[in-house]
């Protein structure tokens, strides 16, 4: 019988001190003050922003008012401002009021009396945080069986929105298609009160039910978390809130429980649309829903293929890329990427702005920088997966009237290269002052009108594998300046009827066979005179190089580069300037394959820097000079010139030309260019003429003599 008295004894002590109501330990007693903060609210610490659970109730009080006590009592401990700075307090039984300044009159043992004996006064936080409960046994002071009275709260929480994630992971699921362990996320707040943060309380109680299609219940209602007492222990804080989480965020795992992981496990579900219901709960158990529809899908980890870039070309201050549609059904979108150095990537666009169906970006304007670029394609999975990135595509805005089109004509394994050729070149020809486009050869192909430049040089670039040129392509070089590079660049032009005919009767070449690599190379003639390499790099994926030689006698073809065995590696026409270099940039060493650059652009080109000088010192009437006069090898031109353009000739005493070239300035300029080299070849001693023809039939000449 003793037993069971004792029993009902401490029923009743629970019960009782749970029920226990109790007025405002501030003025006014009577009147419901602001709430500015929740029981088991998320709250930052040590830990980072969620660290623990806010273990009482915020009362809105300004600094410096009065603090009472709810209850007669004790005063059973005081926490003092030199020990514990702005979470000083005072304890009475159970009760215990933080960021108080404590009543200096006060001592531990002292008996006090409800809402009479000052226990101190709020400091600069402006708010009484207010425990109900012993440390570790708190208890929440806004309850409907007790606590905090008068209170009355008739507004209902709400969800601001709700997001799925798979279990433990902060990537969020696209378009809330879901597989597999699920965490459900939602952010829900309560609105206690009209003061100035009582919008921003957090939940007593939330949870969620699923139903199908149909409109019938599948999973729960599952409603893990109620705020009445204090959990155990702090280090569960992470199984209700989530990361983004802080002292005034409440972002909860509705999916979880307190004690452990949880996770809502779609594996086994029929695939299709179903609907999550969020149940949120006050204090006074105002409740509110909030639904959102979910798909439940197969688990897709396969990304896209990688987009293939057509070009970047000049567009105005701009430029546009182009690229071939992906064809996945699946697909959302792009990303696109570009870099100043190739290292470090940035991406201000992905597939929320370069959706599915578009193929074009334009950015209508672009700095002087060379800028490369490169696409990504990404499904709409609900871990959404992103394919590797297309080729490397390289951009500058014209800078001299001059530039390079970097035409991509290499087999790629799944449209991707080996190396980023394009970019290598883009990495070297940064340092001249050259404008930069790219292409595909590909677009030859889709787009047979289309043109380059006369101002643009084409540098074609041959991967490590054999793929034709486009015809139209091959037409369009002609009798045109190029440059082909690349191990496997003969060998490519030859494998169509039109290239073979392009390479042997045009330009006087014979594709003649692949040897390996060699290990050293050695220049025979210009633009590679004196140029050697003893340590080239036979570790990059390149194990083979095409050779190749004049099959006629054509004083206009020259053997420029070849191994040590005497095998030519590389040829030169001298009018045009072309050339064919089985050797690639990417197998020479640095200071190598700067110097292999170089010569190559000048041979193409045959241009110094160029220097830009104030109008009024420029001649309205244009003029030129020559250096070194007489000359025995090479010569500089110096022309200065208004805008327009002009043709440089090159008359032998005959008047025969022996050379020319047209140049173009856009602003009063100062130029100076280098007679190529190879003229050498084809002059004897004797008188020259360089004749200076620009607009309106305007000629200027200047008589030289070249001494062999």
């Amino acid at each position: 019988m003793s037993g069971r008295l004792i029993i009902i004894s401490l029923i009743w002590i629970v019960t009782s001190v749970f029920s226990q109501s109790y007025n405002w330990p501030c003025q006014p007693f009577d009147q419901q003050h602001w709430i500015n903060g929740t029981f088991c609210e998320c709250r930052a610490g040590s830990a980072g922003n969620i660290d623990h659970f806010h273990d009482g109730v915020d009362i809105h009080l300004p600094q410096g008012n009065a603090v009472y006590s709810v209850i007669n009592g004790t005063v059973t401990s005081i926490g003092t401002v030199n020990d514990y700075g702005i979470n000083s307090w005072v304890r009475v039984g159970r009760y215990c009021y933080v960021h108080v300044d404590p009543n200096p009159a006060l001592n531990v043992g002292e008996n006090i009396f409800a809402y009479e004996t000052v226990l101190g006064w709020t400091n600069s936080w402006n708010h009484i945080h207010f425990k109900d409960g012993y440390p570790g046994s708190e208890i929440n002071a806004i309850r409907l069986d007790g606590g905090l009275t008068p209170l009355v709260d008739n507004d209902e929480p709400q969800t601001e929105w709700v997001k799925f994630y798979p279990d433990n992971s902060t990537n969020q699921f696209s378009n809330n298609r879901v597989f597999g362990a699920v965490d459900i996320v939602c952010k829900s707040t309560d609105r206690t009160d009209e003061g100035p943060i009582g919008d921003n309380n957090g939940i007593y109680k939330i949870g969620y039910e699923i139903f199908n299609s149909g409109g019938e219940s599948v999973f729960g209602p599952h409603l893990p978390f109620e705020f009445y007492d204090i959990p155990v222990s702090d280090n569960y804080i992470t199984n209700v809130y989530f990361p983004g989480s802080s002292t005034s965020t409440y972002l909860y795992i509705v999916s979880n429980n307190l004690y452990s992981n949880s996770s809502l496990n779609v594996t086994q579900w029929d695939l299709g649309e179903y609907t999550a219901r969020i149940y949120v709960y006050d204090q006074y158990l105002n409740a509110n829903t909030s639904d959102i529809s979910f798909e439940v899908v197969e688990t897709d980890t396969e990304p896209p293929a990688p987009p293939r870039l057509l070009s970047i070309l000049t567009d105005g201050n701009g430029f546009i890329i182009n690229w071939l549609p992906n064809t996945e059904d699946d697909l959302e979108g792009y990303r696109l990427y570009f870099s100043y150095d190739m290292e470090t990537w940035y991406s201000n666009h992905d597939e929320s702005y370069i959706t599915s169906d578009m193929t074009q970006f334009q950015a209508e304007s672009f700095s002087n920088s060379t800028g490369y670029f490169k696409l990504t394609a990404v499904d709409n999975a609900p871990f959404p997966n992103e394919s590797d990135p297309s080729n490397v595509f390289v951009f500058r805005r014209d800078q001299s009237n001059q530039g390079l089109l970097v035409i991509n004509a290499y087999a790629d394994q799944n449209g991707l290269s080996q190396h980023p050729f394009a970019g290598n070149v883009g990495l070297l020809a940064n340092s001249h002052e050259l404008g930069i486009e790219t292409i595909s050869d590909t677009l030859f192909t889709i787009e047979p009108s289309f043109e380059i430049s006369n101002d643009y040089v084409p540098v074609i670039l041959s991967g490590d594998r054999v793929k034709s040129w486009p015809n139209e392509l091959i037409e369009i070089l002609g009798n045109s300046t190029f440059w082909t590079v690349g191990p496997k660049a003969l060998e490519s032009i030859s494998s169509s009827d039109a290239g073979y005919s392009f390479l042997n009767n045009t330009l006087g070449i014979a594709f003649t066979g692949t040897i390996p690599t060699p290990p050293e190379i050695v220049g025979l003639d210009h633009p590679f005179s004196n140029f050697s390499v003893d340590d080239i790099l036979t570790d990059i994926g390149y194990d083979s190089l095409n050779v190749m030689d004049i099959p006629l006698e054509n004083e206009n073809t020259l053997a420029v580069l070849a191994d040590t065995a005497g095998r030519i590696l590389a040829m030169a026409t001298l009018e045009p300037p072309t050339l064919m270099t089985g050797v690639p940039v990417e197998a020479l060493p640095e200071e190598s394959r700067i110097d292999y650059f170089d010569r190559s652009i000048q041979f193409l080109l045959g241009s110094t820097a160029s220097i830009a000088y104030e109008s009024n010192l420029i001649p309205y009437n244009p003029s030129i000079s020559f250096y070194p006069n007489p000359f025995n090898s090479q010569g500089i031109i110096k022309i200065n010139a208004n805008p327009g353009t002009y043709h440089i000739y090159l008359f032998n005493i005959s008047g025969a030309t022996v050379w020319e070239r047209k140049i173009q300035f856009s602003q009063s300029d100062r130029l100076s260019i280098r007679l190529p080299k190879f003229l050498s070849k084809r002059m004897s001693s004797g008188p020259y003429f360089i004749l200076l023809k620009g607009q309106s039939a305007m000629f200027v000449s200047e008589k030289i003599l070249y001494i062999k």
